[in-house]
């Protein structure tokens, strides 16, 4: 490109994008590869208009990205071309991998262009480091770990970052200054605790996540937050109404928790209750068989460790709440105290027995599948469940179902709804039917 007058040697030379004049139009935008550029001012272009440069601040003006001229353009008139002279004086930003070693002077990178919290691996560690020097560099320039080996036998951790401690299980830590609260990682377990310390977990139960609290009830994988007095989880959809919490097993979405203005849904909800058979067997019981509450109590029992973690346990003949047992607890005989679970209101059931009786309970949905030593069971007592009606029934939408007295249902006679009604007919579709006749079908509980 010609130039009137010396060519500038440097300078960040850009041409703008080809500009289309509008009838009637003054101000245009002026791009550079689709993207807006401000130049530093008028006086730091060359415009040409219909093969006439144009004269900065007279024939045009400069406001951000935005070029003014003194005149409206018409039809026929061509920006020829606008070019950004930059500073003429600025490089600009050189091309990506162009700036090699042999183009800095010896000695030219000191330590004032250094952070201060660096500690080469030159320096060193007569002392323990500072507060601020909170990076490690080795001989070999290569990151290593923190541990007492790189420091003063008499360094103390607490308040500090510890990667993979010698002689303990944490992996990383941040910890308070009394060494009970902090962020640690587990990597043997794979366990996390934020705002608590580790405490006794260990490797007990793998995958915990633990927030704001010390809860060894836990289990493998659980999440467990506690924030005392305050509401320890909010959820919110900050764009418009929908799920909130979905719930899945084996990666299938099987209920949801949604929102939809003020009304919160429980959606795909059937209401369980613990019980259990006096006897504590567990035979064969068919999915919707109906079950009658008995006056007996469930009572769930614990091994109590002294640092607080909870063991299940089924009193035995002979022991009662209090007792002291050695249990051996990951390998190591220790001291435990039977305690007794603060629940008053699960009771045990039978298979009902009693025509049109009034103390149904709900119907049979499940065995649990732990192994704590109790044959306990989920019994769906409200929302939507399926019942079993006895074979040979006839039974139409909108109907209600008393017991039969055999563990199955009954159309009950009239409409009325009674105090041994339990259940109403959704759909009369036969989901599945068993080998003695009765079958199940959907149902919207009541008891």
């Amino acid at each position: 490109m010609a130039y009137i007058g010396t060519k500038p040697t440097i300078g960040n030379f850009q041409i703008c994008d080809a500009i289309s004049v509008v009838n009637g139009q003054a101000a245009y935008t002026m791009q550079v590869g689709s993207v807006n550029v401000i130049p530093q001012s008028a006086n730091h272009m060359i415009v040409s208009l219909n093969g006439t440069i144009q004269k900065p601040n007279s024939s045009f003006t400069v406001s951000g990205s935005t070029i003014t001229f003194a005149s409206n353009l018409a039809t026929g008139d061509v920006i020829d071309f606008i070019q950004i002279l930059g500073d003429v004086l600025d490089l600009g930003v050189p091309s990506d991998a162009t700036v090699t070693a042999a183009k800095l002077g010896a000695n030219s990178v000191t330590a004032a262009k250094l952070n201060n919290d660096i500690i080469s691996g030159t320096t060193e560690l007569a002392s323990e480091p500072a507060d601020t020097d909170e990076f490690l560099v080795s001989d070999a320039g290569t990151l290593k770990r923190i541990d007492y080996s790189l420091i003063k036998s008499s360094f103390n951790p607490d308040g500090a970052q510890v990667f993979n401690e010698s002689g303990a299980d944490v992996d990383f830590r941040i910890e308070s200054d009394d060494s009970t609260h902090g962020f640690f990682l587990e990597g043997d377990s794979g366990n996390i605790y934020v705002g608590t310390n580790s405490g006794s977990i260990g490797n007990s139960y793998p995958g915990v996540k633990m927030f704001g609290t010390d809860d060894s009830t836990n289990k493998s994988g659980m999440n467990i937050v506690t924030a005392g007095a305050n509401n320890p989880l909010s959820l919110n959809r900050s764009a418009g109404d929908g799920t909130l919490i979905g719930f899945r097993s084996a990666g299938t979405e099987e209920g949801t928790i949604s929102i939809s203005g003020t009304t919160t849904s429980y959606n795909g909800f059937t209401g369980t209750h613990w019980s259990r058979f006096e006897d504590n067997s567990k035979p064969t019981i068919l999915k919707g068989t109906v079950l009658e509450t008995l006056d007996v109590m469930c009572d769930w029992y614990n091994l109590k460790i002294s640092d607080g973690d909870l063991i299940p346990h089924v009193l035995l003949d002979g022991q009662s709440i209090g007792d002291k047992i050695t249990y051996n607890h990951n390998g190591t005989d220790v001291e435990t105290t039977i305690v007794k679970e603060d629940d008053i209101k699960h009771m045990m059931c039978k298979v009902s027995d009693t025509t049109e009786a009034k103390n149904v309970y709900g119907v049979f949905n499940s065995w649990e599948q732990g192994d704590e030593g109790y044959n306990d069971f989920l019994v769906a007592s409200v929302g939507s469940y399926v019942v079993r009606i006895k074979s040979g029934q006839t039974i139409a939408k909108g109907n209600l179902l008393q017991s039969n007295g055999d563990g199955t249902a009954k159309v009950q006679s009239d409409d009325n709804i009674k105090s041994s009604s339990f259940a109403k007919v959704l759909s009369t579709t036969k989901i599945e039917t068993y080998e003695d006749g009765s079958f199940i079908v959907p149902c919207s509980l009541m008891c």
